[in-house]
C-alpha cells in the first residue's frame, strides 16, 4: 500500500486540470480498533506529506450491503461509489447494488 501511495503523490498533479482521483477499497476489520486508526491515520498524513492531491477512503462491509439490498431502508445512510459518482445504496437499481456489493469482497473468483 505504501509503493502505490508514494507512487501515486509523485504524479504531477498540475498536470490534470480537474485533478485526480485515488480510490482505495478496505475492509472493515483491517481497520478495526485502535490499531486500524493508526494506520490509516500514517498512510493518509504520508501520502499528503509527500505531495498526493485526493484520495477517497472506502470501508466496505459486503454483509452490511446485503443486509442493505434485502432489506431497503434498515441503512439508510450508506454512500458507495458507483462508477464517476456516489449515490445512496437504497437508491440504486437491484443490479446495480448487486455488482456493487460483488465487487466489495476481496476475494479472487
Amino acid at each position: 500500500m505504501t509503493a502505490l501511495l508514494n507512487s501515486v503523490a509523485k504524479i504531477d498533479s498540475t498536470l490534470a486540470m480537474n485533478g485526480y482521483a485515488l480510490n482505495l477499497r478496505f475492509d472493515k476489520n483491517t481497520l478495526a480498533g485502535e490499531k486500524g486508526l493508526r494506520v490509516m491515520t500514517a498512510l493518509t498524513e504520508g501520502f499528503f506529506k509527500s505531495g498526493g492531491m485526493e484520495m477517497q477512503l472506502n470501508v466496505l462491509d459486503p454483509d452490511m450491503l446485503m443486509d442493505a439490498k434485502n432489506n431497503p431502508g434498515k441503512h439508510p445512510g450508506i454512500v458507495v461509489r458507483v462508477a464517476g459518482y456516489c449515490a445512496y445504496f437504497d437508491d440504486l437499481p437491484i443490479n446495480v447494488k448487486q455488482e456493487i456489493i460483488e465487487r466489495t469482497r476481496l476475494t479472487t473468483r
